[in-house]
């Protein structure tokens, strides 16, 4: 049985529909393992929509010497694992090859990549636990990676995984639109009261909400710009472009009252690159400049900025103090240069070392380079770089409006991350593959 691990309030009422509900659990596997089957493209649909169960969690309990222990796992990996073998099952000799022809461009990296994570899981401080995200945060969205590059062969095939990450999002940006006006369900205390609430939807922080949403909006934004010629008054394009506007509007709110400024500037970032490429490249230069000179020119807003700039406010602080953490370690000698910290090492580095009075304990560093570079080593984080930019090269090579969406959405995520961890969490690596594999 599945257990939530949400904030109270969210999990006090789901334990209501225990039963119910996990019954539903086991009837979406089975339909999921149909699907997987017959028509896997829907299999990874449906599997996208359920991202955010990976807060759904169970255990496999087995006997040892010291007694029973538990191996834990989430909701969202059994779907991967049911979506994966049943593809893979129904797979010919001839689908196989098909996939490596899709996946030649990004081989190397990949590979590099699983690499690099293999060998911090043996230098990691806690092997148990590393295994546990080695497994969640690099096999299995590589695995859903593999079969989704594979499915997808018309443009159908992919509105179906674009729909998909569209009504994953409601959910959370409905509860948090909810949120701002009740404060129901807001993860910590000083998030709640009207004057400085942010919301929080299913996660634990709004960090996590933008993280989330920031990316599928600008992906959103992107695929209805491009599908604006077609659309003709009263009939079925119009229509999808309704639905589209009552997905994009809920996660715009959601963002909005996040009040999470990584987000706000990795969303803005994916919009100046998508119409500075898909529209006019001085005329928007030439607005970034004006509102630029803007802002700083009205003293409240100018006021925030350099603060924000000269890392004078309490998070900008925490996040300084992150970096120096990382870097100090980094520096320290070529081993820890070349292998990092191992997956979870940069936990116990910033446990040791922090003011619990003014710092939570934290797992990575809060920065997208250091993040990869912690955990997974140097030759992780180039790895990392270069999938990155052969995203970009085949992006730019086959140019279209949703394809600039979607290398907007990849924009998001590197801007946000900047100050933030856009990848290592379960949702988060299967929405980073999903969107290497819709290119």
């Amino acid at each position: 049985m599945f257990l939530f691990d949400l904030n109270w309030q969210i999990q006090h009422f789901l334990n209501q529909f225990f039963w119910p509900i996990n019954f539903l659990l086991v009837a979406i596997l089975v339909i999921l393992a149909y699907l997987s089957y017959k028509k896997p493209i829907y299999a990874v649909g449906l599997t996208i929509v359920l991202l955010p169960t990976y807060l759904f969690r169970s255990k496999i309990w087995f006997p040892t010497p010291s007694g029973a222990e538990g191996l834990p796992f989430t909701f969202l990996e059994v779907c991967i694992w049911v979506t994966f073998l049943g593809w893979l099952i129904n797979s010919s000799s001839y689908k196989l090859k098909a996939l490596n022809s899709k996946l030649k461009n990004y081989r190397w990296p990949i590979l590099l990549i699983l690499l690099s994570a293999t060998i911090s899981v043996f230098i990691s401080p806690d092997k148990a636990a590393a295994a546990g995200l080695w497994k969640a945060y690099f096999v299995e969205p590589i695995l859903f990676f593999v079969v989704l590059v594979n499915i997808i062969k018309t443009q159908k095939d992919k509105d179906v995984i674009l729909w998909s990450l569209g009504i994953s999002t409601l959910a959370i940006s409905l509860l948090a639109i909810y949120q701002k006006f009740t404060g129901f369900g807001i993860a910590e205390a000083s998030w709640i009261l009207p004057a400085q609430r942010r919301v929080t939807s299913l996660f634990t922080s709004p960090n996590a909400v933008g993280l989330y949403l920031g990316p599928i909006t600008a992906i959103y934004l992107g695929w209805l710009i491009s599908e604006l010629p077609k659309v003709r008054f009263a009939n079925r394009t119009f229509g999808l472009t309704i639905l589209k506007l009552l997905i994009i509007i809920p996660a715009i709110l959601a963002i909005l009252f996040t009040v999470s400024q990584g987000t706000w500037l990795g969303l803005l970032a994916a919009i100046v690159f998508f119409v500075f490429f898909g529209w006019n490249k001085k005329i928007t230069a030439l607005i970034v400049l004006i509102l630029i000179i803007s802002c700083l020119t009205v003293p409240p807003a100018r006021h925030q900025i350099l603060e924000l700039l000269t890392f004078k406010d309490a998070s900008s602080q925490n996040r300084l103090f992150l970096w120096q953490t990382g870097w100090q370690y980094l520096t320290d000698n070529s081993k820890n240069s070349v292998l990092g910290a191992g997956l979870l090492g940069f936990a116990q580095i910033q446990n040791a070392q922090r003011d619990p009075l003014t710092l939570e304990p934290l797992l990575y560093p809060h920065n997208i380079i250091l993040n990869f570079w912690l955990e997974i080593g140097l030759t992780g984080l180039l790895a990392f770089g270069w999938l990155i930019i052969k995203f970009f090269k085949q992006g730019f090579a086959n140019y279209q409006l949703i394809t600039l969406g979607l290398m907007s959405a990849m924009v998001a995520i590197l801007i946000h991350g900047l100050i933030d961890v856009p990848y290592f969490k379960n949702d988060l690596a299967v929405l980073f593959w999903v969107i290497i594999g819709l290119l």
